[in-house]
């Protein structure tokens, strides 16, 4: 079952705090809770009430003493769809979202394991680099360069 794109005006994306993202719900975000510091924001999408995706970004502002090194750009450090809602487009609808209303640098950068490259690559992510230490792929969107395709 597609998720249906009328429903897409209902999804909303708010700021939240990583302790009240449910552990049962979201396993792979909260398993990262214990690297997060005061620099990550996280935020929540929220189709009408429902918690559906979560995210963990690091800002690209200066470092923070402590916190995690600036690559002069925001990072999206975890990203997490809901099981009982992935494989319906909201992963897509959210990454959308997120890298258009919430993230306002030109471009953004991301590791990924080589099972959601597709799925990066279809938000518009391109590979800079597979890092075979960390069996990653690190990825990233500039969106002047999206925004030229479209024209």
């Amino acid at each position: 079952m597609n998720f249906d794109t009328d429903h897409e005006d209902k999804l909303t994306v708010n700021l939240i705090d990583y302790d009240d993202v449910p552990s049962h719900l979201f396993p792979f975000f909260t398993s990262y809770r214990m690297f997060f510091d005061e620099q990550i924001r996280c935020y929540g999408f929220f189709l009408e009430a429902e918690l559906i995706a979560v995210t963990a970004i690091i800002p690209s502002e200066e470092d923070v003493e402590g916190g995690f090194i600036s690559v002069g750009c925001p990072i999206i450090y975890v990203f997490e769809v809901r099981e009982d809602k992935r494989r319906k487009g909201l992963g897509f609808i959210c990454a959308q979202l997120l890298i258009r209303d919430v993230i306002e640098e030109d471009t953004v950068q991301l590791c990924c394991s080589p099972f959601v490259k597709p799925f990066w690559e279809k938000v518009g992510f391109e590979i800079l680099y597979f890092d075979q230490s960390l069996y990653m792929n690190k990825m990233i969107l500039r969106k002047e360069i999206e925004n030229e395709n479209k024209t």
